[in-house]
């Protein structure tokens, strides 16, 4: 997984956030254990210690995992798997070949991955910007760099190359159309259309 960025979705305050948190939380356990040792008189109630920093370290593993979901932070999740049926263009708009992949996707709050996955060949993401498009039909815009490795049994007839794809997600997340082109290696360009596979 590479590190990606989000449009208009500012990490930096989350983290403040997650710091003032971490204060707050790790003030009232204290406050609560005090409260303990003079309740019960047992004095290990005080010789427990807990840091802000394991209290933030805890709220952070949390965020990254689970709670940036929530539609609240504005991060699309596109963990899953995306059927793709796709188009390779001649320069005229006509299709050249047809061809069919999947994508499949492993995100968290920091990073992201997308591996597709063809007969002949597969690629892994390197980059990735995430924006939200505004308008009445909403949905996100996926932007990424990619390499591509051909299958050892297709290496005499394909080439290794770099690309770079952009995917238009409904606001649902559940379909998305995509363009893209490759160069140094297979100077290609088309189209793809994406269907989430149900979970």
């Amino acid at each position: 997984m590479h590190d990606y960025a989000v449009f208009g979705h500012d990490r930096a305050s989350i983290g403040r956030w997650l710091g003032l948190g971490a204060i707050v939380i790790s003030g009232g356990i204290a406050q609560l254990l005090a409260m303990a040792n003079d309740l019960t008189g047992l004095d290990a109630f005080t010789k427990v210690t807990i840091t802000t920093g394991l209290i933030y370290f805890a709220l952070h593993w949390l965020f990254n995992k689970w709670v940036w979901k929530i539609p609240l932070f504005e991060v699309p999740d596109l963990n899953g798997t995306w059927e793709v049926k796709s188009q390779t263009l001649n320069e005229d708009g006509s299709t050249r070949f047809d061809w069919e992949a999947e994508i499949g996707v492993e995100q968290d709050w920091k990073k992201i991955l997308l591996h597709l996955k063809t007969e002949k060949s597969q690629s892994n993401s390197y980059t990735a910007t995430l924006s939200k498009r505004f308008g009445p039909t909403g949905g996100w815009l996926l932007s990424y760099s990619y390499r591509n490795e051909p299958e050892l049994e297709q290496s005499h007839e394909l080439n290794s190359h770099k690309g770079y794809c952009e995917v238009e997600f409904d606001k649902d997340l559940k379909t998305g159309r995509a363009s893209y082109f490759n160069s140094a290696g297979r100077r290609t360009f088309g189209v793809m259309d994406l269907t989430r596979k149900m979970k």
